[in-house]
């Protein structure tokens, strides 16, 4: 078909046999891009069709990026599994695991006639298989499915929004350091002092420094700390250098607010991480009651220095469309100050978190009134009405009543600012809680409020591809679908975008189970790491080490192990440790039967069982399972997964294919038994 090839002037290529990286418009392309679509071309000749089809172009991307290829066999059975491997090497989504040159392509497809060729078998993870070894990620939304087929139309268009390969988001992925040192284009805008006697100046430098983190962000070349990186280190007495070792940072920028009669001093200083020595400050003052002059005065005078710095034009973008009130501003960066007190102690003190949101709310209200076309106030009003809700996540009904009061608010946003990227993000956000918290009783209109919920945060990035937070709760949202390659890179994007996220080990962890579910140890284990790193007094991530060791590539560490247990049991919080105690045997047993020790497994595992009062859902004889497959009891196995089973009719896949089954039982799919309690058939 001549209308498939690429055509004279198309600036891109041909959708039907273009490359992730190349849909992607990634800088970084090489021959390997050209080997992808030799091997869709390959696929076509073998199949009579091309492996990825759509209604537009933007989807048959989309599909490139995301989806995993069908094997070919299933349509000609005539294809030999060698054939189908050098197929699926050539697809490989990252280009590291396809061939690297045309040459090696050919030596592997001659090889075939010879019969010399090894069997690498593609391993195509279940993408609805549920696992009993990662908890729920929010148990709100525990055991609640879409239709298979809402499923389907999550998956064809998830990446739409998101754009980036799994492959290129590894953390520290971002501007390289320079030989030996720190990159002074990573800039970390640390929180400006208030020098006032009292404090009163804490909302205008929260505002000021807050302002010039965004605007920096967007600077192209400049890698910006955000707000929830820097926040930790503000009143601190750790040296600067520490600091920018810390964040990564070649260049800090500081300030400092003060009062000097009806005016206000500011003075902001460029500082060298490396050494932490001032290399550039400046000084001004100003009315006290123009305050918007000041913040573009810090915003002028940093440029200034990072252009000189850097030795190249530091163009900061006009300023999005704000308000010219000082009265509005004042009032939302108090407003926001508030807020921000709420979220603190809302984990201890949840009546003082609701006074805090009622005050932010009420500083808000004035500040939209002060300045009504300014979206800004509404669209913090809803955040803030948002974050009230999540006081009651135990009662949903009364979660549901603030929902509906922020929904009523960000309503009026975009009358203010149809396509506002945050106001998108703040309705898709109070849409997908209210669904999480089961408040549409029509499954119909449940599948709705789930897809809207979805498209609101998918435009938001789109809008916005910065905003971390919604990339954050989208990963979460594909989670529900069973749409485990987007939510991997979902939350890749979200770390990549924030590291500093509040919910940063949430992410890292999530990150950690996709890659495991999707049985990419190497990935797994770069994640249990970096969460080992950040974040050390987590259970998550001494558990997360004792599972890697259970995986066919790892290293089974006996003594390691012993070690890890013991680890995982003085980390899990109280409420967890009982059960946690036997999951960890749990898994102890699978090291022991991989290290070949299979007396001393079978002892461990049969330690380790619990009654139904420490595990209802019998959870612990899924992960049993899996752990007699490796050592070989695969009627043990399939006992006790008739068990777990029993408890849980729901997580029968009789719709799934065989390829779909989870693969802790590839060594039982052909069972009729394992069939027959697993499958439904």
């Amino acid at each position: 078909g001549g209308e498939k090839l690429t055509q004279t002037g198309t600036a891109i290529g041909t959708a039907l046999y273009m490359s992730p990286e190349q849909s992607m418009g990634l800088e970084d392309i090489d021959g390997r891009s050209d080997i992808y679509s030799l091997g869709c071309m390959l696929y076509e000749m073998l199949v009579g069709q091309v492996p990825f089809t759509g209604p537009n172009p933007q989807a048959i991307m989309a599909r490139h990026t995301m989806d995993a290829v069908s094997p070919p066999s299933i349509i000609r059975q005539t294809i030999t599994p060698e054939l189908e491997d050098i197929i699926f090497s050539a697809l490989a989504k990252a280009p590291a695991d396809r061939f690297r040159t045309a040459g090696e392509f050919a030596e592997a497809l001659s090889m075939l006639d010879s019969g010399t060729l090894a069997q690498q078998r593609h391993s195509r993870a279940a993408t609805m298989a549920r696992t009993a070894h990662t908890e729920a990620l929010d148990r709100t939304g525990r055991g609640r499915r879409l239709p298979r087929k809402a499923i389907a139309a999550v998956s064809a268009v998830a990446a739409v929004g998101i754009g980036f390969g799994v492959w290129q988001l590894w953390p520290g992925g971002g501007s390289g350091s320079t030989a030996g040192g720190l990159d002074p284009a990573n800039v970390a805008v640390l929180y400006f002092d208030d020098l006032s006697s009292n404090g009163e100046l804490g909302h205008v430098v929260d505002g000021l420094t807050e302002g010039l983190i965004d605007q920096l962000a967007q600077v192209r070349g400049l890698d910006v700390v955000s707000r929830n990186g820097v926040a930790q280190y503000r009143d601190t007495d750790l040296a600067r250098d520490s600091i920018a070792r810390a964040l990564a940072a070649g260049s800090l920028v500081l300030g400092s607010v003060e009062p000097a009669g009806d005016r206000l001093r500011v003075t902001t200083r460029l500082v060298d991480g490396e050494s932490g020595v001032d290399l550039e400050r400046a000084s001004f003052e100003l009315p006290a009651t123009d305050l918007l002059a000041a913040r573009d005065s810090i915003v002028e005078s940093t440029s200034r220095f990072l252009r000189q710095r850097l030795g190249e034009e530091v163009r900061i973008r006009e300023r999005r469309a704000g308000t010219a009130s000082v009265e509005a501003w004042t009032l939302v960066q108090r407003a926001e100050r508030t807020r921000k007190e709420g979220e603190e102690v809302r984990s201890e003190d949840r009546d003082r978190a609701f006074d805090a949101y009622q005050q932010a709310d009420s500083l808000l209200r004035l500040a939209e009134a002060a300045d009504p076309d300014w979206p800004d106030p509404v669209i913090q009003r809803a955040r803030t009405v948002y974050a009230t809700s999540r006081l009651y996540d135990r009662d949903p009904q009364q979660a549901g009543e603030w929902i509906e009061i922020g929904l009523g608010i960000v309503e009026r946003a975009f009358e203010l600012s149809p396509n506002n990227a945050e106001a998108q993000e703040v309705r898709g956000t109070l849409r997908y809680f209210k669904w999480l918290h089961r408040l549409v009783d029509d499954p119909d209109d449940a599948e709705r409020l789930f897809e809207s919920a979805r498209q609101d945060l998918e435009s938001a990035v789109q809008i916005d591809p910065q905003l971390a937070g919604a990339y954050s709760l989208l990963s979460h949202l594909y989670s529900q679908t069973g749409d485990l390659m987007s939510v991997a890179i979902a939350a890749q994007r979200a770390y990549q975008e924030d590291a500093f996220l509040r919910n940063a080990d949430v992410i890292i962890y999530r990150l950690f189970t996709v890659s495991y579910d999707l049985e990419q140890h190497s990935q797994a284990s770069r994640w249990c790491t970096e969460g080992r790193r950040r974040f050390p007094d987590d259970y998550r991530f001494a558990r997360c080490q004792l599972v890697l060791m259970t995986m066919p590539e790892a290293e089974a560490d006996v003594a390691l192990a012993w070690q890890t247990v013991a680890e995982w049991g003085e980390l899990s919080p109280d409420h967890l440790a009982e059960y946690h105690g036997h999951l960890a045997r749990m898994y102890m047993g699978g090291v022991l039967a991989r290290a070949g020790l299979a007396d001393s497994a079978r002892r461990v595992l049969e330690a380790a069982r619990a009654d139904r009062e420490v595990d209802p859902r019998r959870d612990l004889a899924w992960t049993e399972a899996y752990m007699r497959v490796l050592l070989g009891d695969h009627d043990e196995a399939i006992d006790l997964l008739t068990q777990y089973m029993a408890a849980n009719p729901d997580q029968i896949h009789g719709e799934e294919s065989e390829a779909d089954v989870y693969w802790w039982w590839k060594d039982l799919r052909d069972d009729p038994r394992f069939r027959r309690v697993v499958m439904g058939r």
